[in-house]
C-alpha cells in the first residue's frame, strides 16, 4: 500500500487526520488478515474485485470462509473495511 500519497490524497480530499488513520489501519489489518495480501498487487490483478468480494454479505461467504481472520465477520463494523478498500482504488 502506498501509505504516504494516500494520507497526503485523503487530506486534499478534506478527509480529516483521525479519519485518515483508521483507513490507513484498516487496510493495513485486511493485508495482514487476508494472507498477507498486497492490496496495490490486488488492484492491479483485478482492480480489487477479488479482494471485494470477500467482503459480500458482512464476509460470511465461501470465499471469507477460507481464511481464518479476526476480522468482525457478520457485524456491521465490517463494512467499515470494505469501505477503505472502495477509498484506496478511487486513490489509485
Amino acid at each position: 500500500m502506498n501509505e504516504m500519497d494516500f494520507r497526503v490524497w485523503l487530506s486534499h480530499q478534506g478527509i480529516n487526520k483521525k479519519v485518515s488513520s483508521d483507513l490507513v489501519s484498516r487496510l493495513k489489518r485486511i493485508e495482514r488478515e487476508i494472507n498477507h495480501c498486497d492490496i496495490d498487487k490486488e488492484y492491479r490483478s483485478d482492480q480489487c474485485n477479488t479482494l471485494l468480494s470477500l467482503f459480500q454479505s458482512k464476509g460470511i461467504n465461501a470465499q471469507m470462509g477460507a481464511f481464518e481472520t479476526s476480522l468482525p465477520i457478520g457485524k456491521y463494523q465490517l463494512s467499515t473495511y470494505k469501505y477503505a478498500i472502495q477509498k484506496y482504488i478511487t486513490f489509485l
